[in-house]
């Protein structure tokens, strides 16, 4: 008899783990956590988020106010044209042109990589500077845009005061406004201190 209950004990035992293991009981654990995994791509250059369009610049009420397409770096030539310069600032535009056979819109900054002769990245710090700000440009082929480039010439107190105080940009590549590829141009101004930083303007006509 008694060897009979420690059987039947034993067998409840079993049985009830059995039902636990397959998600029949209540459980205690904690619950699954998300974990998010940001990846840099190697296709693109090496550059910091703020110096790239990382996500979605126009507003939902600009997307439903046109059906025109937005202008891809394949649909836009570039050039950076000489402006002012003046008490260790300089100043020039970066014009891009619509070179499709199809209208074409941007809205908002974009971004902006310095390069060296060789394609690669250099020091860059893109700052956003509305001046003018956001507005949905339509360019019907052709048709230029416009964004406002301010850069210093003076070093900071961490770079060198003898020689240059960065090392000078051959070109740079420009990513359009909620696009991921770029398309380059060149810029020979020398070098942009304080460690590459530049304000740039969202794009006008």
């Amino acid at each position: 008899m008694v060897r009979n209950r420690v059987i039947f004990v034993g067998m409840a035992l079993l049985a009830a783990g059995t039902l636990a293991a397959c998600g029949g009981g209540p459980t205690t654990g904690q619950p699954q956590q998300t974990v998010t995994v940001t990846q840099s791509s190697t296709t693109q250059p090496s550059t910091p988020p703020d110096q790239t369009s990382t996500g979605p610049e126009r507003p939902d009420h600009v997307v439903r106010s046109t059906n025109v397409a937005r202008c891809g770096p394949t649909a836009l030539k570039g050039e950076i044209v000489s402006g002012d310069a003046a008490a260790g600032n300089r100043y020039a535009k970066l014009q891009v042109t619509n070179t499709s056979s199809k209208a074409c819109t941007l809205y908002g900054y974009g971004g902006l990589q310095l390069t060296d002769a060789n394609g690669h990245g250099q020091p860059t710090k893109l700052a956003r500077k509305a001046d003018p700000g956001p507005a949905l440009v339509t360019l019907e082929p052709g048709q230029k845009a416009f964004k406002n480039l301010h850069w210093g010439a003076v070093p900071d107190g961490t770079e060198s005061t003898t020689g240059a105080c960065e090392p000078e940009s051959k070109g740079a590549t420009v990513i359009p406004p909620d696009e991921t590829q770029p398309f380059t141009v060149k810029f020979d101004f020398g070098s942009v201190c304080q460690h590459g930083a530049i304000d740039g303007s969202a794009y006008y006509k």
